[in-house]
This record gives C-alpha cells, structure tokens and sequence, in this order.
C-alpha cells in the first residue's frame, strides 16, 4: 500500500516553521514518508499491544480472592489492584495520544511496553497490597500507551473506510489474550500462588517491547511545537461533537459492563465452591463470544451500516442480561447460569466495540490521535468506576446486585448508540 492509499490527502507543500502554529493547523495530516513503501503494520503484535489492558485484569482476576487472603486485605482494598489499574489506563491514555501526535507513535509504544514490563517484576517482588498498587499504576500508564498506539497506527495507516474491518481482526486476535488470560490466571494462582500472574505480565511486556522495537515502524511524522493547551482544546472540541460523543459513550459503557462484572463474578464463581482453575475456564466463555462477535463483524459491515450494526449489538448485551439474572434466580447455584449469558455479552462487546472506536475517532479526522487517547480513557475510566461501585453496593456478596448494576449500565450503552444511529439518520 503506498502512501495515497493510508492518508487520503496528498503531502503538504507548504510546511510550518519549527515554532508553535495556530491550533487549527496543528492537527493537519503529517508527511509520512518515515516507514518503508512495502511496509504494513503487524497485525499480531497491534493486537498484542492492544490487548495489554484486559490481560492485566484476566490474568489477575482469579487471584484477587488469594491475594487479599494472603496480604490481610479485604475485598474493598483487593479491588483497587483492578480499579487503580483502569484508572491508571485512563489517564495514561489521556497524555498518551497528545504525546504521540507530537513525538510519534512509535517512541510511545516502546515505551509503554518497557513500564508494563518493569511494573510486573516490581508487583511480584512486593509483599504489601500498597506495593502492588504502586506498581499497578505504572503498569497502567504502560498499557495505556501501548493500546493507544496499537490503534492510531491502525487509524493512521489504513484510513476510516478501512480500518474498522481491521480493527475487528486486531480486536478478534486480541480476544485469544483474556480467553487464556482467565485461564492462566486460574492455573497460576492454584499452582504457584498470586505472584505467577504478575510475573506472566512482566514477561508479556517484554515479548512486545522486543517486536515493537524490531517490527514497528513510524506511522506518524510530528511537525510542530505542541502544548498541553493544545491537547485541552481537541478534548473541548471532541466533547462538543456529537458524533464523537455519542459513539465514545457507548464503547465507554460497554466496555464499563465487562469490567463491572470482573470486579464480583470472582466471588460469585466462589460462592459456588468453583475453584480458581476453573473459574478462569468458565470466564474464558466471555472472551470466545468476544471474538466470534469481532469476526461477525466483519462480515456484517460488508452489508449493514456501521451504526446499524452497533444497535443490535447493545440490544443483544442487554437481552443477554437479562437471561443472566432471571437464570441465576432460578439456579443460583449453576456455573452456567453465569457462563452462558457472559457468551452473549462478550458477543455483543465484540459487535459493538471495535465500530465505536473508529466512529469516534473518525468523527474529528485531524485529532485522531487525541481521540483515541480520550475515547480510550473514557473506557477505562468507566471500566474502573463501574468495578468499584459494584463492590461498595455488595455485588461480592450477592450476585443479583451486581447483575442488577449490569442491566442498568448496558441500557445506558444502548441508549447511547440509539443516539449514534439517530445522528447518522439526521445527515
């Protein structure tokens, strides 16, 4: 593919001095003539850098309940491993798409792959809960510029038209990653006790900080003096489109529905005397629904609207809910009760996620890198409130609360892509 086809402008002729410029052109579309004309971006390893975020909380998840044992920490304290985690993720995001709209997406992504790394040997040499949430912090400031950059290369490389299909097979590969994730996690925990998940995390950092380094090459050539001032005025401007709003609102609270129910379907998994091992081959379910949704989307984008598509999918999340809790009410004691919905509402995620996170950030073009920081922290940012209002209203200790705070979010996320496909009807 050669340049034409991935920036859909042809290069500036005329470029700005080396001094700041006004902000309207700050954005315009750089000259990327920085990666070779045969070069594509490795799918395997946007995918592996995108899915640093939720393997970090499904490598972790089963052992929560042994760690808080372990440590003399209660459940309340336990879950801030997770929520400081998302909210670290959040703000990283934040800093992280300004930054490499300025330096490049490149020196960002290694970068955060190198902090995700040395964050998970230094959580399994702590011996305190507060040490881990330290070190979770930083993981979480990693992550988040790597699944930042994992997606402005995709939007910088292949163009709106494109690039929601290849975000859905980036976020399909992406789904192996917590399918094993849970799995492993629960393996780890009941052979080696909480600390092997951790260690896993810093040998998974590693592996991608060595490939991004050798397979990555830069998509985006800065020319321009940038502040944050700059940053705050495309999050003004982002948040004041509707386009942008409605679509980030809806991946926000969709992706708020996984991350409530991973912060007390543990305890509920406990609950039924299912041990950690399997608890993380019953949450594997979520994660196959996960990416048989990102390859149906893909299919149904060659024949529906994008917006179309997303509807249905939050329609789904929510009906899958609403299964889950009249199922549970009847068998509250059957894994399945829990496991089979969680297939729809990892189906539904698979639909929905991938088109709202090109929809946003292709609502403003020339702040796709600060949408993808804002659209990413909006995520985890409702990922990490969601998990720890579940726990204070007693989802850990009764499953039909946190099921109850389930339905509520997803109707949320369905009337937020209500409002995307009524904004598409509208032009």
């Amino acid at each position: 593919m050669n340049q034409t086809d991935f920036s859909s402008r042809s290069p500036r002729k005329n470029f700005e001095t080396a001094y700041k410029v006004a902000y309207h052109q700050l954005f315009k579309d750089p000259d990327l003539n920085k990666h070779d004309a045969q070069w594509s971006p490795p799918i395997w390893v946007l995918s592996l850098g995108a899915g640093l975020a939720p393997f970090a909380v499904t490598l972790v998840a089963p052992a929560i309940p042994a760690m808080a044992i372990d440590l003399n920490a209660d459940s309340n304290i336990a879950q801030l491993v997770l929520t400081t985690l998302l909210l670290s993720i959040a703000v990283g995001q934040l800093v992280a798409g300004p930054l490499s709209d300025r330096f490049g997406r490149k020196s960002l992504f290694l970068g955060g792959a190198i902090a995700y790394c040395v964050a998970g040997f230094g959580a399994v040499l702590s011996n305190t809960i507060e040490g881990i949430i330290f070190f979770r912090v930083i993981q979480g400031f990693g992550a988040a510029a790597a699944v930042a950059m994992s997606r402005s290369i995709v939007v910088d490389f292949y163009g709106r038209d494109r690039a929601a299909g290849v975000m859905s097979t980036i976020i399909a590969m992406m789904a192996i990653i917590p399918i094993f994730g849970t799995s492993l996690g629960g393996i780890l925990t009941d052979l080696v006790g909480w600390h092997g998940s951790f260690f896993m995390l810093a040998i998974t950092g590693l592996v991608l900080a060595i490939f991004v380094g050798t397979q990555i090459q830069e998509t985006h050539q800065p020319e321009h003096v940038f502040t944050f001032k700059d940053a705050l005025m495309g999050y003004r401007e982002l948040l004041s489109t509707d386009r942008f709003l409605a679509s980030a609102l809806t991946t926000a609270f969709q992706t708020a529905v996984f991350f409530a129910m991973m912060g007390f379907i543990a305890y509920s998994f406990e609950r039924m005397n299912i041990s950690a091992k399997e608890f993380g081959l019953w949450m594997a379910t979520t994660s196959v629904g996960y990416v048989i949704g990102n390859l149906a989307n893909k299919r149904f984008l060659k024949r529906y609207q994008i917006e179309l598509i997303t509807l249905i999918g939050a329609l789904v999340s929510l009906a899958g809910l609403f299964l889950m809790g009249f199922w549970h009410i009847n068998a509250p004691y059957s894994p399945m009760s829990l496991a089979a919905p969680m297939l729809l509402v990892g189906l539904s995620n698979g639909v929905i996620i991938a088109n709202t996170i090109v929809m946003s950030t292709s609502a403003v073009p020339r702040l796709k890198g600060s949408a993808t920081g804002l659209v990413g922290a909006m995520q985890m940012c409702a990922g990490g409130i969601s998990g720890t209002v579940a726990i204070w209203l007693g989802a850990d200790q009764d499953t039909n609360v946190g099921i109850l705070i389930l339905v509520v979010i997803s109707f949320c996320s369905l009337m937020s892509a209500w409002w995307s496909s009524r904004l598409q009807q509208s032009q």
